[in-house]
């Protein structure tokens, strides 16, 4: 990206006040003070902290809208539902401790493709992660919900303990054993003492020291306002925690310290489900993964930082930068929710097997009854680049995605097996169409992979693909992609279809979801309902899920109103992958939607 002279004049006056602003500043909170955080280490007593329940099934109050892009709403219609299922997205779970000791990126202050650093409420993540298991367990007690797929960005900084933080998380547990802990246990020399163990191997996993609670941003002062000055106020008292060991009440303990040790869940979760009195609620429903960009590169967009992991050893932080390394931890897990393996047990043993060791994050199985085949994609990119030395990986595609050649041949032989068997079929990722390589900053340098376009027009293909659901673009927003006349269209990106079936008319196109993330506002994920109307058509019935833990919302609303970056609107507008997102560089974004990509009916045509 180049920035024009007037752009430098305006970037060297922003650092200039954010610098000034940072040193006249005296208000904001002391460490020694308590956090508001509800209900501090024990988890009880407040408004903000989860019941311990079940919780209620928490759907956004938003009118409901029928769309009819797709097909009309014929008369006669007497529904019946096939499938019932939470999609999940971005939670984001995040060592927030390491982001202080590790230290964050100069270009989070500059550039908003790096605006997922330092966040009002990033130290909320576990526990809005759980009042979500609340709200879906609400739902599944009312009417039984299938399964949970979360699409992506499970982990903020892609580290070993954040996703076991996740995975403990859902399992309603704590401090469970680690892949990672295992593997590194078994390459010590037999008869080394515990502690040279614990050292190299346990320190990086989060097991037996609980995160440490940093007291909350003042969404009003200035200092925390603008980018710049937040990074630097946020880190210091972040580490001010780190180093204290501080606990949410405001107290202190030097043995707490996270300064060399990966953190685990938060006190007020460090304790397991079914107990006498424990908010660590367990996921009632079988939940499925797929890879978002934060968990298979570094922050979520660099695959390749020579040294880093080096360093963070120090810290006792451990990057996962081989993509097995986050499938291994999802065969770490309880038999209930389950499956174990998280999806990744459905890969085929000959892809499993094989010597590639990154082709096993994509998958396919069935639901409904065998009614459906849910196909599972990985869109991250990590390549090699035929023009660089083998060791760099991924050096253009940043937070961007999309799908191999090898990957894309899968796809097609999973579309045309679900066509024989008559399955209806959706489609689920972490990237959307939009956010393809070919429409990022660095796009025209990007190894090429199979175009968005060209992804489109085989789904389109197809008379039984329903929809494809994705996040990574932390808002809602629903679209059509839309056939007529032989050419398939969702507005921003057209491209011809030939249908697969001889049927007159059978192609009419597929529905496109994709469903804010859980760290930033409005922090809600989605419920589906598919259901057959009798007379030829279906619906996708989508509603909007809330959650309970009302700190972490109030901060994420404040955080999306008050993000100054230093680059001028026009610069951050060209460097975005998909346009419509430069709104979120103003104030109040546009992550929860319009009406029409919220609490909605999208009619589509029964093949």
């Amino acid at each position: 990206m180049s920035i024009t002279t007037s752009g430098k004049r305006r970037l060297a006056a922003g650092l200039l006040a954010s610098l000034l602003a940072l040193a006249a500043c005296s208000g904001g909170s002391s460490d020694d003070s308590p956090s508001p955080r509800a209900g501090g280490d024990s988890g009880t007593g407040s408004p903000g902290t989860p019941t311990g329940g079940n919780g209620d099934c928490r759907v956004a109050a938003d009118p409901v809208v029928v769309r009819e892009d797709l097909a009309g709403a014929r008369s006669g219609a007497s529904p019946s539902l096939l499938l019932r299922f939470v999609q999940m997205s971005d939670e984001h779970v995040m060592d927030d401790d390491g982001a202080a000791v590790n230290g964050g990126s100069p270009l989070d202050p500059v550039l908003p493709l790096f605006e997922s650093a330092q966040r009002f409420q990033d130290e909320y993540t576990d526990e809005v992660l759980n009042a979500m298991i609340g709200t879906i367990n609400g739902c599944h007690a009312q009417q039984p919900v299938e399964l949970v797929i979360a699409t992506g960005d499970n982990t903020d900084l892609g580290t070993v303990a954040e996703v076991r933080r996740f995975i403990d998380n859902l399992d309603g547990d704590f401090d469970r054993v680690s892949a990672f802990e295992k593997n590194c246990l078994a390459g010590l020399l037999p008869g080394l003492i515990p502690q040279l163990g614990d050292a190299l191997c346990t320190r990086f996993t989060g097991r037996g020291m609980a995160d440490t609670q940093t007291v909350d941003p003042n969404p009003d002062d200035p200092t925390y306002q603008l980018l710049a000055t937040r990074m630097l106020r946020q880190l210091l008292d972040t580490e001010q925690a780190v180093l204290g060991g501080r606990a949410a009440d405001g107290s202190r303990d030097p043995a707490r310290s996270t300064l060399n040790r990966a953190p685990g869940l938060p006190q007020a979760l460090r304790c397991r489900s079914g107990t006498l009195n424990c908010p660590n609620l367990r996921l009632n429903v079988p939940y499925y993964v797929a890879f978002g960009n934060h968990d298979g590169y570094v922050r979520g967009t660099l695959v390749t930082e020579p040294g880093i992991q080096e360093v963070s050893l120090l810290t006792g932080r451990h990057y996962m930068k081989e993509q097995h390394e986050f499938i291994d931890e999802f065969f770490e897990s309880a038999t209930l929710p389950g499956p174990v393996g998280h999806g990744f047990n459905h890969v085929e043993p000959a892809r499993r097997d094989d010597a590639d060791a990154r082709n096993d994050g994509y998958y396919a199985f069935d639901a409904g009854a065998g009614r459906f085949r849910m196909i599972v994609l990985n869109t991250i990119v990590d390549g090699t680049d035929p023009r660089l030395p083998p060791e760099i990986k991924n050096p253009f595609a940043l937070a961007d995605g999309t799908v191999d050649q090898a990957q894309f041949d899968w796809l097609k032989g999973e579309l045309a097996a679900a066509q024989q068997k008559g399955q209806l079929v959706l489609v689920f990722s972490h990237h959307p169409d939009l956010t393809f390589v070919e429409f990022g900053q660095f796009g025209a340098l990007a190894p090429g992979g199979v175009s968005a376009a060209a992804l489109n027009a085989e789904l389109a293909s197809y008379p039984n693909v329903m929809a494809w659901v994705a996040g990574h673009t932390h808002m809602h927003r629903i679209r059509a992609f839309k056939v007529q006349d032989g050419q398939g269209s969702n507005g921003a990106i057209t491209a011809p279809v030939v249908c697969k079936s001889a049927a007159p008319g059978a192609c009419t196109g597929f529905w496109q979801i994709e469903t804010a993330s859980l760290i930033d506002f409005p922090q809600e994920q989605r419920l589906l309902e598919i259901l057959d109307n009798g007379n030829g058509t279906g619906t996708i019935r989508a509603r909007v899920l809330q959650h309970d833990f009302e700190v972490s919302k109030r901060l994420a609303e404040r955080d999306d109103m008050c993000q100054f970056y230093l680059s001028d609107p026009a610069a951050a507008q060209k460097i975005v992958s998909d346009a419509s997102l430069s709104a979120l560089c103003s104030q109040g974004g546009t992550r929860d939607g319009e009406p029409t990509d919220r609490n909605v009916d999208l009619l589509f045509k029964m093949p």
